[in-house]
């Protein structure tokens, strides 16, 4: 991650936004949407009863298919996309959908992509964010759904040196929080993972003075509530948006995959941190899902992410809308 210190006289994210915001003003107060020429990054308003809802990206992440499905045989895997009509990519290349919701004139940001010191592909959430209108000054809230990289270290501009949503206030998952901070966290995990977990220790300690933490079914916002997905991290929460009785679910990473997750949800992800509880999360979120027809954005699923899920067989599917 970048150093904390700019050069003397040197600009700071902070400045750079205030200028901006200068020439094209915030738009809290408007219909969320894409300006022209931004459709493929910013998607079109989903309503949920009073609830304004659209997904901005913030890139694309890749990981090896032998990290993502370490303990699956190539041959099923090869099968299973030949049954969905594809080929089994070598490496997955998946979206990072984050969700903006406009609630009462107020913009309440569902994870914060990843900032620009974790992949290259990934940390565009701002510039597509500048692209729709919006100044991240506008952004009264940051809901997260749990504390890898991809969700939480873009809450940090990109010298690190102050917030990018200066003016919003933070909700984490109690459980998230008291996992990252956790001095002891790094050295309990896989190498791959111990500088995101000092990298995310370091984020959440940055914005610490603005952080509230919540428990599963309590609100973080008007017509927002958290959801347990536990598994895939220790604590990571779906956020529930309900109003006039309409719901849709904001799922972060409990279902990952528009393929494996829904047709063989048992099937363990490398990124998952308890496998076995992540499973059981994809089994009983995509019952729920299926059988009360809750709508569904999904943060690593195909731009941009909505879609519904339907029972297939033993199996689902992932219906985009």
């Amino acid at each position: 991650m970048a150093s904390d210190d700019n050069p003397p006289g040197a600009p700071t994210r902070r400045a750079v936004i205030g200028g901006l915001a200068a020439l094209t003003g915030g738009l809290a107060g408007a219909t969320l949407g894409p300006r022209r020429g931004a459709a493929a990054t910013v998607s079109a308003p989903v309503r949920v009863g009073d609830i304004e809802l659209m997904v901005v990206s913030d890139g694309t992440l890749a990981a090896p298919r032998a990290f993502a499905l370490p303990q699956t045989p190539p041959a099923e895997v090869e099968a299973l996309y030949r049954a969905h009509g594809a080929e089994a990519p070598p490496q997955f290349v998946s979206q990072t959908n984050a969700t903006l919701a406009k609630i009462g004139g107020e913009l309440i940001l569902v994870d914060a992509g990843s900032g620009p010191n974790f992949q290259a592909t990934a940390g565009r959430l701002s510039q597509n964010l500048e692209a729709a209108g919006i100044d991240p000054e506008t952004i009264a809230k940051v809901v997260f759904t749990h504390g890898h990289a991809d969700h939480l270290w873009g809450a940090l501009d990109d010298f690190e040196d102050a917030e990018r949503f200066p003016n919003a206030s933070y909700v984490i998952p109690a459980a998230e929080w008291d996992f990252w901070t956790n001095p002891d966290t790094p050295g309990r995990l896989p190498d791959w993972l111990k500088g995101m977990a000092r990298g995310s220790a370091r984020v959440l300690r940055k914005i610490e003075a603005k952080v509230e933490r919540r428990r599963a079914g309590e609100a973080v916002a008007a017509g927002l509530t958290y959801l347990d997905t536990a598994g895939h991290t220790p604590g990571h929460m779906a956020v529930m948006a309900e109003s006039r009785g309409e719901r849709l679910l904001v799922g972060g990473d409990a279902l990952n995959n528009a393929v494996v997750s829904f047709a063989r949800p048992d099937w363990p992800f490398g990124s998952d941190l308890d496998k076995d509880a992540a499973a059981a999360t994809r089994r009983t979120l995509l019952d729920r899902l299926a059988t009360d027809r809750i709508p569904l954005i999904g943060f690593h699923l195909p731009w941009p992410g909505i879609g519904r899920v339907a029972r297939e067989g033993v199996g689902y599917r992932f219906e985009p809308l």
